[in-house]
């Protein structure tokens, strides 16, 4: 993780959100202010209103990125009152008391933000004990659940902001030799790592599903645990993190979220375009695709078209073709997947870290027909709804790029493989590792 901390003041967040009033109505079993605060009024007809949650789990490196996030969330467009068929735009955050102080804990706080006359309102809803990790399914489940019950919408999305490591298990990007029975960065797999993608400084940080640095405890959700977070389906859900965009994670995301839009390289710190995410997703009918678009319109511009991003869009209820011809193709091709030289493929990481590949580039290194990739590009079109990448991100240069990355065994481990088995459901569907 390269780091480069600017402190901005907590004050406007935070400290704003857990001072608002909040009123018997959102009494779920929290610890935040009581007070006459007006609530919306509600009536018997469906609901019309869009409602989005913004997760924000700052309480890491990344907390003076995220601050800035939510700081240009709200100096730009919010949705205006408080009424009940007005769209909603939530916060659930957690951070630090400052930027390099981990071990005074602070609460999970989640606050309904708007415009009221031009002043921004965060009006508090729930504020969790000081001592709860906020990247926990508890946590968002419950969070979730709340907004559920208090706020009745037409549609429910969730943008989630903090560090990733796809599918892998919690912890073991940071420290593979934790999980090996050997030491896996061995002098020659760093070499050959560093070969092909070596390490270069200074970059600006990176996001590298979540993470609470709470005292010498590292809190993190694996796949799993994320969807299992999620008591309801959302109409989309945007990842704000590193290397989330493999076909692992959108598979596992099925009836959790029907469009989900992520990575499939790391994310740079500046993250999303946060002056335009809130009047995409709650300024009108919910356009996830365009807070994609804008995301990589703002790096491509940034990096004079060169450098900066990598981002899809997917259709989760219409993966099902995909899983169907690659299980076809992981069968028929096996052995050579499972002695396919990784280097030759597309790889969307840094350094020794090869646990992501390009799904495509993988079998067509693998040696599949072009009927075969004929079918496989169908499959993939029908459910990738939008997918852009610059031509390098960081050090890493962009020459194939099908939208979704995917594990690659031969350039992984007997840890890895038996992990895939066991919990990763697309490897239930497709096969890949038997």
């Amino acid at each position: 993780m390269v780091k480069n901390l600017r402190w901005i003041s907590l004050l406007l967040i935070s400290v704003a959100a857990v001072s608002c009033f909040k009123d018997s109505n959102f009494d779920f079993g929290g610890k935040g202010e009581s007070g006459a605060k007006e609530q919306p009024a509600r009536d018997s007809s469906e609901p019309t209103c869009n409602t989005m949650l913004m997760v924000s789990a700052g309480f890491n490196d990344l907390s003076d990125y995220l601050i800035k996030d939510l700081r240009e969330l709200s100096e730009n467009y919010l949705p205006s009152g408080n009424s009940f068929s007005t769209n909603k735009l939530l916060v659930l955050d957690k951070f630090p008391v400052s930027s390099e102080n981990y071990k005074v804990d602070s609460p999970p706080v989640l606050y309904h933000m708007y415009s009221d006359k031009g002043s921004v309102i965060r009006d508090t809803i729930n504020v969790w004990p000081a001592n709860t990790p906020l990247c926990t399914s508890a946590t968002i489940k419950e969070a979730l659940e709340i907004i559920k019950k208090a706020f009745p919408s037409k549609t429910y999305g969730m943008v989630f902001s903090s560090h990733a490591s796809g599918w892998l298990p919690a912890g073991y990007y940071e420290n593979p030799d934790h999980f090996e029975p050997s030491p896996f960065w061995s002098p020659g797999v760093k070499e050959r790592g560093h070969t092909i993608f070596p390490p270069i400084e200074p970059y600006p940080a990176v996001k590298s599903i979540g993470k609470d640095i709470m005292g010498n405890v590292s809190y993190a959700m694996e796949l799993k645990d994320f969807a299992e977070a999620i008591p309801f389906e959302l109409d989309y859900l945007l990842i704000d993190a590193c290397l989330c965009g493999g076909v692992e994670f959108a598979w596992g995301l099925r009836g959790k979220a029907r469009i989900v839009g992520f990575s499939s390289t790391e994310v740079l710190a500046d993250g999303f375009n946060y002056s335009t995410l809130a009047e995409n997703l709650v300024g009108g009918t919910p356009n996830p695709i365009k807070v994609c678009q804008d995301y990589f319109e703002y790096y491509h511009q940034k990096y004079d078209g060169v450098n900066g991003a990598t981002i899809s869009a997917v259709d989760t209820q219409k993966m099902d073709d995909l899983a169907s011809v690659c299980k076809t193709l992981f069968e028929k091709y096996r052995p050579v997947i499972k002695n396919l030289n990784g280097y030759n493929v597309q790889g969307y990481f840094r350094s020794s870290h090869h646990f992501f590949y390009d799904l495509k580039d993988i079998l067509v290194n693998a040696g599949i027909t072009p009927a075969e990739e004929a079918q496989l590009d169908a499959a993939l079109e029908k459910c990738i709804l939008y997918k852009a990448a610059t031509p390098h991100i960081l050090n890493i240069e962009i020459k194939h790029f099908s939208g979704l990355s995917m594990y690659l065994p031969s350039m992984g481990s007997s840890y890895l493989d038996n992990f895939y088995k066991t919990e990763i459901s697309w490897n239930s569907a497709t096969s890949l590792v038997n």
